[in-house]
């Protein structure tokens, strides 16, 4: 990344002044009085790269009595605002029937078709595009469920395909009459794991190509776009699209959910859409993006995404500046695809609480009792409680919105400067020099050796430059790791320049004598596979965001459970062992029989078991290790240890999850003594 260039400069703050203030000078995006963000401009944008916005929920959102304002605290339509901010497209999702049998709606966002022709002439009256997001269910549809709409439930897959075909054609067709101009459309979303019930590819596929035809015979100038998520999960999209291909299912647009909380590193982002557009000629886009601006929430319903979340990484601050990078980061890399990288959409960024909830102030309860009663009926939570016995997920009467503090608006409606990052991503714009990021690094000690912390972090700056600082390590959580320390892995958190936290990783080691026991090979190669179920498809993933460490890690999915056993022998010497096992998972019914096993074969043809039982935390990133406690000693009369993972489980049905999912990494037997 460039320093940011002060030659360019003037051209921005013209260009900003320029756009900042439109339609006669009735909306303002950005403060004159307010100190600058830092947003770096992405070289090489095309002119026609779509700046897009998910505004799904606004309808609802604004029935519910939110009220949006410009920069200078004038009430203004938040469509106008967002295309002052640089958006150029809107996103508007459909669900079937989002109702109960009384009529009383789900909740978020009330995204039925009449919803989509109320914001869709919003915006196409400004001049934006108009994608339809297609969910084909009544309610949410993404990996962990894909529910078919009510209408739809003991339809055959023949059925499904039709019905699917003519609400596609007469959805289109209301938009039309409606005075909506689709510029592209979305046939499913997210549907890595199924869509409308189905889960098997063929059947799958079938849905698509019927979603897709009737697309293309409502008007052959649309895109028609598919909608995947899990962007850096390697090999795993192209897999997908290699079904697509083989199925021969007829679509433009392969498309990604890509948020940097869940998801990982951006940079390699752009490798993955790059993979995708070379090896199968399609265009790529991010469907769905997001950044939180502060960790506070803002209705009286937690946030989805917040620093007390254990399941997710921030490289960026919780702050506006923070929120705008980490957008305008994501536009660099669908960019860096050149002509096959359309654009990315922002999801959700006028999504914001009824009233602002604050707890200290004196009015909180009558507050928090207005935006419970709004979410319930305008629909504009998460949830209502009327969508119980549709989604499973509903298990409380109170389901705000989560999603409210990673708006382009602050809690009382006011624009922030965020909203710009559209224009500045082409412009740019120069503020204060602050630290974006800190790196928390991480090094390996041998066991039984003394090891020494890093003197200096790497520290990223909003103006591109990264340097060394100098870290101060919290002494009392150093001094565990800088004398002998036992095997295991140890977090030492520090400060850079007083204000900004790091946490270093010490993992303690040595030697193992298991081979692959990292999976790094990419392979179940060294281990012994025995799967007589024939369930759970025991394999190698290479994904960051599931390895406990590196890469790889061996895993497991099914939608009702498995057994399999990963097994390795091994010879050694005398001496006493310490083996450990790192487990995490998702809907998986406790207990499980999920075990760490240690078998001691003995030359005289006996034997002796250690075994650990595995508690599965059912928490992405959360894992349980499973450790023989007190170590296993190994005498002359041993002639081998068999090392065995036992991976067996049932669906928890309860879980809200699509299936059981398992992860098995970093499986060590290590010489302690």
């Amino acid at each position: 990344m460039k320093k940011f260039d002060m030659a360019g400069f003037a051209l921005a703050l013209a260009f900003v002044s320029a756009v900042l203030v439109s339609c006669g000078g009735k909306v303002l995006t950005k403060d004159p009085s307010a100190q600058n963000i830092t947003v770096l401009p992405v070289e090489g944008l095309a002119d026609d790269f779509v700046m897009g916005v998910d505004v799904s929920s606004l309808i609802s959102v604004e029935k519910s009595g939110a009220v949006f304002y410009d920069a200078r605290g004038k009430k203004a339509d938040p469509i106008k605002l967002l295309k002052a901010g640089g958006a150029n497209a809107v996103r508007i999702r459909v669900w079937n029937d989002p109702f109960d049998a009384d009529g009383k709606t789900y909740g978020g966002g009330y995204c039925d078709i009449d919803n989509a022709v109320k914001i869709g002439k919003r915006a196409t009256a400004e001049g934006m595009k108009v994608l339809i997001d297609f969910h084909y269910s009544d309610f949410w549809a993404d990996p962990n469920k894909q529910t078919a709409p009510k209408a739809w439930a003991d339809f055959s897959i023949q059925q499904k395909e039709e019905a699917l075909a003519a609400f596609t054609t007469d959805c289109l067709k209301k938009l039309k009459d409606g005075g909506v101009k689709v510029s592209m459309v979305q046939v499913g979303n997210e549907i890595n794991n199924g869509m409308s019930g189905e889960t098997l590819d063929p059947n799958v596929c079938a849905l698509l190509k019927a979603g897709c035809k009737a697309v293309r015979e409502a008007d052959p100038a649309i895109k028609v776009i598919l909608h995947y998520t899990d962007p850096l999960s390697e090999g795993y999209l192209e897999y997908r699209a290699s079904i697509l291909e083989k199925h021969g299912v007829d679509y433009d647009v392969f498309g990604i959910s890509y948020y940097p909380f869940w998801h990982g590193d951006v940079k390699k982002l752009s490798v993955t859409l790059r993979k995708l557009s070379n090896i199968y000629n399609k265009k790529v886009m991010v469907l769905e993006t997001s950044y939180p601006f502060t960790d506070e929430d803002g209705d009286g319903f937690g946030n989805v995404v917040s620093h007390m979340s254990a399941n997710q990484e921030f490289k960026y601050p919780f702050n506006v500046e923070g929120q705008a990078i980490a957008v305008r980061d994501v536009i660099e890399a669908v960019a860096k695809v050149k002509n096959a990288g359309l654009g990315v959409f922002y999801w959700e960024p006028a999504w914001i609480p009824p009233k602002h909830y604050d707890a200290k102030a004196a009015d909180a309860q009558e507050v928090l009792g207005y935006n419970q009663k709004a979410w319930e009926d305008f629909g504009s939570g998460w949830a209502a409680w009327a969508a119980r016995g549709y989604d499973k997920e509903v298990k409380s009467r109170i389901n705000g919105g989560t999603w409210d503090n990673q708006a382009f608006f602050d809690y009382d409606g006011k624009v922030m400067d965020s909203i710009n990052v559209f224009n500045y991503a082409r412009t740019g714009s120069k503020g204060l020099l602050n630290v974006l990021r800190v790196e928390d690094p991480s090094v390996e000690f041998a066991y039984g050796m003394q090891g020494k912390l890093p003197e200096t972090v790497r520290t990223w700056y909003n103006d591109g430059s990264v340097r060394d600082e100098a870290v101060e390590w919290d002494a009392g959580m150093a001094a565990k790791v800088t004398g002998k320390p036992d095997f295991g892995e140890y977090k030492i958190k520090g400060k850079v320049k007083g204000e900004y936290d790091t946490v270093c990783v010490v993992k303690v080691s040595a030697s193992n004598y298991l081979a692959n026991g990292d999976f790094e090979k990419g392979d179940l190669s060294g281990w012994t596979v025995t799967n007589d179920s024939g369930r759970g498809n025991p394999h190698v993933d290479k994904n960051s965001q599931n390895a406990k460490e590196g890469l790889a890690y061996a895993t497991g999915w099914d939608l009702e459970g498995f057994d399999f056993t990963l097994e390795q022998t091994v010879e050694v010497s005398e001496g006493r062992y310490k083996c450990f096992a790192y487990f995490e998972g998702t809907g998986i019914h406790n207990p499980t029989k999920t075990a760490l096993k240690v078998r001691l074969n003995r030359k005289d043809g006996s034997s002796r078991e250690y075994e650990v039982p595995v508690v599965i935390p059912n928490e992405w990133k959360k894992f349980f290790k499973a450790d023989v406690p007190g170590g296993i000693e190994v005498d002359g009369n041993t002639q081998s240890v068999t090392v065995s993972v036992r991976m067996e489980c049932s669906f928890s049905e309860n879980s809200g999850a699509n299936g059981a999912w398992m992860v098995c990494d970093d499986v060590n037997l290590l010489l302690a003594e």
